[in-house]
């Protein structure tokens, strides 16, 4: 009776456990393709890529984005996204406008990349936080 009691009190701590956010197949937060961080924690700098398949890859950063876009060929693209860093919100990378080297904190890189949906945005923060423009592909070659 003793030996049942301990196996079930045994079983449910195993069930609560994989059932505990974080843990397990349980786990369903969104992590960057190329080095497993959760996109979550970078929403201001996360990339999305939707192939023509329709399946979507996500990235914390400009950087996992380049090192993935370098091993995977573009014909298979449909869209590719960037976080606006202000708003959080996906815009269009070709629409984007790219501040490099501000004070803002990077993102697996030793310098700062991010993004905003319209140079006016981009202008205020740069003139607050330094910085120079640059296009999604001038960007790419930083990285």
């Amino acid at each position: 009776m003793r030996r049942t009691r301990r196996s079930l009190w045994l079983f449910t701590l195993i069930l609560l456990l994989l059932a505990t956010p974080g843990h397990g197949a349980a786990n369903s937060r969104p992590e960057c393709r190329v080095c497993g961080m959760w996109i979550d924690q970078y929403p201001q700098t996360r990339h999305v890529l939707t192939a023509k398949d329709g399946t979507v890859v996500m990235f914390c950063s400009l950087t996992c984005t380049a090192k993935y876009l370098r091993s995977h060929p573009p014909e298979a693209r449909e869209r590719l996204q960037v976080a606006d860093y202000l708003t959080t919100k996906l815009v269009d990378t070709r629409q984007a406008v790219y501040l490099v080297g501000s004070d803002a904190p990077p993102v697996m890189s030793n310098t700062s990349i991010i993004a905003f949906a319209s140079r006016r945005q981009a202008k205020k923060f740069q003139h607050q936080h330094g910085g120079r423009f640059l296009t999604f592909r001038q960007a790419l070659a930083v990285e």
